[in-house]
């Protein structure tokens, strides 16, 4: 059990812990978007392939599809909100650990 000298400390802490909790959903979105694309990709080769065609033929045709740039989009997206989260969790957490350090409080 944690134990706080005082209410900004705990306040500091809580923050922390719901800031990370919001950049681990940010990057198990981010990772459910990186999979849509790779399906995506795999899916357009077996029909590639069964036409005769090649798996390069068939990554040219997945990469300009509207799909696949939106499953890379979202990606882009849930990874840099996953890191700002990440980061004010950090930043949080030093506070926290200041506070519990600091002799003036």
């Amino acid at each position: 059990m944690l134990k706080f000298k005082n209410a900004a400390e705990q306040a500091a802490w809580t923050m922390a812990e719901a800031l990370s909790e919001k950049g681990f959903a940010c990057m198990r979105q981010a990772e459910e978007a990186a999979e849509n694309f790779r399906a995506g990709k795999m899916q357009m080769r077996r029909n590639f392939k069964a036409r005769g065609l090649s798996e390069v033929d068939a990554d040219i045709r997945w990469s300009g599809m509207t799909a696949a740039k939106k499953a890379l989009a979202d990606n882009g997206w849930y990874m840099s909100q996953a890191t700002m989260y990440n980061e004010a969790a950090a930043a949080q957490y030093a506070k926290a650990l200041y506070l519990k350090n600091c002799d003036e409080f």
